[in-house]
């Protein structure tokens, strides 16, 4: 038998005023067929204790008929969906917001790849190409479009190609003296197999000997380092051991890519304009190939090489030179149908 909900008792004095209301509404919702007298009589002097529990019965009251109603519980529910739909809405907004913002970020990092691209393939477009190749015996100047004067050496073999960042000369065989027009804005670069030099403007020469490469410097300055293809370390290698030659300096870079300074005079490189050949210290394989590119019958070194020998002649006068060779150095001439040898005879 349940007891009848009244204000005096402990239990309410522990309810709040609206949860009293919501207990009362459910009980007499509950009992409402079958109300016992004792329970309505308890619901009546609850109701007459205080003005303020009937102002909230009622007001819980109504809001439980609205609830009730069908039209109520509609537009309720629509409204419900309503929100829902907002929500929804608002999220695919955000998100189509934050692809559009991702969509406009690729963009600009694609474009700007291929913008790249673009310069970098504009940039290795050549702009003036030129293939030089000089027999034995000649010497040839030519003036480059920039005003640059290469001087060719006999029996030399070389590339050029100008790109709009660079001007570039592949030396494959023999010996040039470059006088560059200078332009901060495009290097001069010369290269052979083994070694690089780089300059904005001067006079110098690069001689391809068998044995290395060796760069003079009449005036001006040039960075000469031995050339690496290949991976990031050789690329390293090359930047640390890189050396700035200038007036009257003579570098040589030898196969395995060492580079020295050496004691001779610049001014040896550039004697065969005057139709010389200066050999300073030079050993015989130095002495067979230079006199190779002004002599129709090639001369070969075999043997031991014999250093130190020093000459100035007239190219003119190779074949006397060689001659009187044996006269200075333990050497001896013998000729072949195709070419002559200089045998050492240690």
């Amino acid at each position: 038998m349940s007891k009848p909900l009244t204000s005096k008792s402990s239990t309410a004095k522990s309810l709040t005023l609206s949860e009293m209301a919501a207990r009362w509404y459910l009980r007499m919702r509950e009992h409402a067929n079958n109300q016992r007298a004792a329970e309505h009589q308890a619901f009546e002097q609850w109701l007459a204790d205080d003005p303020s529990h009937a102002a909230e019965y009622n007001s819980f009251a109504h809001a439980m008929r609205q609830l009730d109603s069908a039209e109520s519980l509609s537009s309720l529910a629509d409204a419900a969906e309503q929100q829902a739909f907002l929500a929804n809405e608002a999220r695919r907004k955000a998100k189509q917001q934050r692809l559009a913002q991702l969509m406009v970020v690729c963009f600009i990092c694609i474009a700007g790849f291929f913008s790249h691209q673009q310069y970098q393939v504009w940039q290795a477009k050549p702009v003036m190409q030129l293939a030089a190749q000089n027999p034995v015996g000649q010497i040839v100047t030519k003036t480059l479009d920039d005003g640059t004067k290469v001087t060719l050496s006999a029996r030399s073999d070389m590339e050029v190609t100008y790109y709009r960042h660079q001007r570039h000369v592949l030396l494959k065989e023999g010996e040039a003296i470059f006088e560059v027009t200078k332009d901060p804005d495009r290097p001069f670069v010369v290269e052979t197999d083994t070694a690089r030099v780089t300059v904005l403007g001067t006079r110098f020469a690069v001689n391809r000997l068998e044995q290395l490469v060796r760069v003079s410097v009449d005036h001006g300055h040039v960075k000469v380092e031995p050339r690496f293809e290949g991976d990031a370390m050789q690329a390293e290698n090359q930047a640390l051991i890189s050396r700035e030659i200038t007036n009257g300096q003579v570098a040589e870079v030898y196969p395995n890519r060492a580079m020295v300074l050496v004691n001779r005079p610049a001014s040896d490189a550039f004697a065969f304009l005057k139709g010389r050949l200066v050999f300073d210290r030079a050993d015989t394989s130095e002495i067979a190939y230079t006199v190779s590119r002004y002599r129709q019958k090639p001369v070969q070194s075999q043997g031991k090489q014999v250093r130190n020998i020093s000459a100035d002649i007239n190219i003119q006068d190779i074949d006397q030179f060689l001659r009187g060779l044996p006269n200075i150095a333990p050497v001896k001439l013998q000729d072949a149908p195709q070419y002559t040898l200089l045998n050492s005879l240690h």
